[in-house]
């Protein structure tokens, strides 16, 4: 007997996460999430689709549990969304602690693909795993005094293209999730001043009580992308891109347009002779 669509949910525990998982259970999926805190997944305790793993990617021996953990229960994955995100430290680069920046590159970025690499064998056998790691605001400009988060997130986007160009039974892409109301913000507002310009925009995005982004359309876009094989690689915003009705306009030039939402050299219109033709991923 076939075990149900499974989803691995990297840090279930945050606002983006838990919701995901909501929105995964009604689609029939069995979900795996990862948490720091316990108190922040009590709603999914004793849940008979949901298997929870206590997984701080900080902590090297959380992170050489997950192998073991997949095992033990018989756990084959489908999809694999990665919800972790670190702002701090925040502040100019020359005047953080060097040891702190360089933790929150790594867990923005390395941690999540050590997480990714622990989990690929057990990838459903003779299937295309699909995954998506949410990459935030930081890629497409400058964030001042959040070097360490954008770097972070800018090597995912990157990793997408690798990953999904060289290993055929892997499509991934990047999302770019926009503004969303979540605990998150508050590493912004504890950072005060050293935050420089967008100490103001979080005080305002806070205070008014807004959503943001809809997580139910983070959901929708993930899917978009897993149902088309040309986003693989692609990094994608939810907020702007035109994904919604179909997409179809959007999927026609991403189909006859390889570099269409990569990390690029800005205007560059060579194509040196090492350019290959870019494939469909199945």
């Amino acid at each position: 007997m076939t075990s149900p669509k499974t989803v691995f949910i990297a840090a279930i525990s945050s606002d983006i996460g838990r919701k995901l998982a909501e929105l995964y259970l009604a689609e029939g999926f069995r979900i795996v999430g990862t948490y720091r805190e316990e108190a922040h997944v009590t709603l999914f305790k004793n849940h008979d689709k949901i298997l929870l793993l206590k997984c701080d990617l900080n902590q090297q021996d959380d992170l050489a549990k997950v192998p073991a953990f997949m095992a033990e229960n018989n756990i084959e994955w489908d999809h694999f969304i990665s919800a972790v995100g670190l702002l701090s430290p925040i502040g100019k680069f020359t005047d953080l602690p060097a040891g702190n920046w360089k933790a929150s590159v790594t867990v923005n970025s390395l941690q999540q693909l050590e997480l990714f690499h622990s989990i690929y064998p057990f990838k459903r056998n003779g299937t295309t795993g699909k995954a998506a790691f949410l990459v935030g605001g930081a890629i497409n400009r400058p964030f001042a005094n959040y070097s360490a988060y954008s770097l972070g997130k800018i090597m995912l986007v990157k990793f997408c293209e690798l990953i999904s160009d060289e290993t055929p039974d892997l499509h991934c892409v990047a999302i770019g999730t926009g503004w969303v109301a979540s605990k998150i913000h508050q590493q912004t507002l504890d950072a005060g001043q050293s935050a420089g310009d967008n100490l103001t925009s979080t005080k305002e995005f806070v205070s008014s009580g807004e959503q943001g982004t809809r997580i139910e359309d983070i959901f929708s876009l993930i899917n978009w992308c897993f149902d088309r094989p040309e986003t693989a690689g692609r990094n994608f915003s939810v907020v702007h891109d035109d994904w919604r009705d179909g997409g179809d306009k959007l999927y026609f030039s991403l189909a006859h347009d390889e570099d269409k939402f990569r990390l690029r050299r800005h205007g560059n219109q060579h194509k040196n002779s090492e350019t290959r033709e870019a494939k469909p991923n199945s």
